[in-house]
């Protein structure tokens, strides 16, 4: 049976860059709310670009129960590695925003080498 392993990706790492925990929310003209974020991204080869999504937790409660956040929002995410543009894609069944990257992630990705970031 020949093995189709490329010795050279014993040490590549195939976690998803990403950030779980706090960050700073910003939607709109609204004040800044600080929520829980999960957010992961990869390098996608046929793009040629490193995509990100996630979800961002207890959004409307932090904001106030009246303030709408439909698909389409922007947001912006900062994280004590960097900040970032997503816009809301869909809500889940807890009620959590689910977020579709815009500009480079607001957390350690990937070495840009060839300004694909």
């Amino acid at each position: 049976m020949t093995d189709f392993t490329d010795p050279r990706d014993e040490h590549h790492d195939d976690e998803p860059a990403g950030y779980r925990g706090p960050a700073q929310v910003t939607v709109g003209g609204h004040r800044p709310v600080i929520v829980d974020v999960e957010l992961s991204g990869n390098f996608e080869p046929i793009s040629g670009r490193f995509v990100w999504r996630g979800r961002v937790r207890e959004l409307t409660a932090a904001l106030g129960g009246d303030v709408a956040v439909p698909a389409g929002t922007e947001l912006t995410i900062a994280t004590a590695e960097g900040t970032g543009v997503a816009a809301v894609s869909d809500l889940d069944l807890w009620g959590s925003h689910m977020v579709d990257g815009l500009t480079r992630p607001p957390f350690p990705a990937m070495e840009d080498t060839e300004g694909l970031l």
